[in-house]
């Protein structure tokens, strides 16, 4: 699925890393939403709330998406959303080869 055109034209600034054209919407949701969110325009993020929705981008929040983006937008699209950051913060296991590690 292709992304909207707003969010196509500014593709050197959002995925200067990669080939626009390699990009799928839809099979890419979370890169794109985070990449948008963190790197875009308002003229980006209207069409990427306009292609998603926002069930998509709040759920993107809720699974953990919102360590793909600063702390910044993090915490102004968990205010909007009013979700609570510390349950939309993938956490990590403990390593058992550290020595803070403690059974």
């Amino acid at each position: 699925m292709s992304l909207p055109a707003e969010i196509r034209e500014e593709a050197p600034a959002l995925f200067h890393d990669l080939r626009i054209d390699d990009v799928d919407a839809e099979a890419h949701a979370d890169f794109v939403i985070g990449r948008v969110l963190d790197r875009g325009t308002m003229r980006s993020v209207r069409a990427l709330y306009r292609y998603y929705g926002a069930p998509r981008i709040r759920e993107f929040f809720e699974r953990g998406g919102g360590d793909r983006v600063s702390a910044r937008t993090r915490a102004l699209w968990l205010d909007y959303f009013g979700l609570d950051g510390t349950k939309c913060t993938k956490r990590s296991s403990p390593r058992i080869k550290s020595p803070f590690f403690h059974p």
